[in-house]
């Protein structure tokens, strides 16, 4: 069943990424309302198929590589979709979806968990801290592509090439703002994410912070994102180097999320996860 909706939801991500990349070629709205709403499918789909993993595990689905993956993919269209309601960034539905599209095609190629998640990992704490890191990691890469676009919508004006991609883009302004309001939203969720996990660790090993790596790296992620937030909204640090710190700063998030699952084995590890007892180890 789940098998069946990952891969409908890959072909309403893949449509709606064709459509999108089309609509910045030939730049007819047709396109990107068909765009929006292949992709609005598929994230719909998507939120059904992490519904019954989720039911059928009893855990929340993100116990491995391939169901993180899933999630992160999930994490990142709703962060797009939800925030293109008040921001309307149309370019980003073709920078969005195939990275969503390369995520789930990804998890395909990755094993599921080896066994059953213990009771432990039941806990409704789990979900929180899961969605909460994974929705404030959607939004924060939602920041680093308007920062992207911010650096190449800047050069294209020094240079004075006011054609082609220049055209495609979204103002300077709105680029910024856009970035400014993702990092913010981003920054809440992770913190709630952070504040969740801490909070089960406490429940389950008697302590909120074991120090594994992930958590270390975490904790300089926050860190570094509050420091950005305050320099925009305290400082107003905005345009260019907002939009460079905002790149650079993401390089956290995906070591955060990728590097210290990868090389490190503790109970954060994606080897490991999954036989997380909650007992000190």
């Amino acid at each position: 069943m789940t098998n069946a909706l990952h891969w409908a939801t890959f072909g309403a991500y893949l449509s709606g990424t064709v459509c999108y990349l089309a609509y910045v070629l030939w730049q007819r709205m047709g396109l990107a309302r068909m765009g929006s709403a292949l992709l609005w499918l598929g994230l719909g789909v998507h939120t059904g198929a992490l519904l019954i993993a989720w039911l059928e595990l009893g855990a929340f689905p993100a116990l491995s590589l391939r169901q993180s993956l899933d999630v992160l993919s999930w994490a990142v269209m709703a962060a797009a979709l939800l925030v293109n309601i008040k921001l309307e960034v149309r370019i980003m539905g073709a920078m969005v979806g195939p990275i969503c599209t390369l995520l789930l095609l990804g998890a395909t190629w990755m094993p599921g968990p080896a066994a059953m998640p213990g009771p432990a990992l039941k806990s409704i704490w789990v979900p929180i801290h899961v969605v909460g890191l994974m929705g404030g990691y959607g939004l924060l890469a939602l920041t680093c592509l308007a920062g992207l676009l911010y650096l190449a919508q800047e050069r294209s004006i020094r240079a004075k090439q006011l054609g082609g991609l220049f055209q495609r883009l979204p103002s300077l302004g709105r680029l910024d703002s856009f970035g400014q309001w993702t990092m913010a939203s981003g920054f809440s969720l992770i913190t709630i994410g952070l504040i969740a996990g801490a909070v089960y660790a406490h429940q389950v090993m008697g302590s909120f912070l074991r120090g594994t790596p992930k958590e270390v790296f975490a904790l300089v992620t926050w860190v570094a994102y509050a420091a950005l937030v305050h320099t925009r909204f305290v400082q107003g640090w905005r345009g260019r180097r907002g939009a460079v710190l905002s790149v650079a700063a993401f390089v956290l998030v995906l070591f955060t999320f990728l590097g210290a699952g990868l090389l490190f084995n503790d109970y954060h590890s994606f080897s490991e996860l999954i036989h997380f007892t909650g007992q000190s180890r």
